[in-house]
């Protein structure tokens, strides 16, 4: 029952734009709970981008040269997974 909550809740997002009707008081929950995590992400990633910008200018050649790598890396799956 719960995967059949979650399975209706991806075709409701993925039918967002062609105007289908949610089917159910479950998949409204779940579209509210994925709403809810994709906000408190979104924030989490603006805060961590704040503290990034802050601690450039203390950070060692090292250091900047991880967070440079870490950000091609994480640059590149989000780029896998997208398409």
């Amino acid at each position: 029952m719960g995967l059949e909550a979650l399975a209706d809740a991806a075709k409701a997002l993925s039918s967002i734009f062609s105007g289908a009707a949610l089917q159910g008081i479950g998949t409204a929950l779940v579209l509210i709970g994925v709403g809810i995590l994709l906000v408190m992400g979104v924030g989490f990633g603006i805060y961590i981008l704040v503290r990034l910008v802050r601690e450039l200018p203390n950070m060692t050649i090292s250091q900047f040269l991880k967070v440079v790598v870490l950000s091609a890396i994480a640059l590149i799956v989000i780029g896998i997974i997208l398409p």
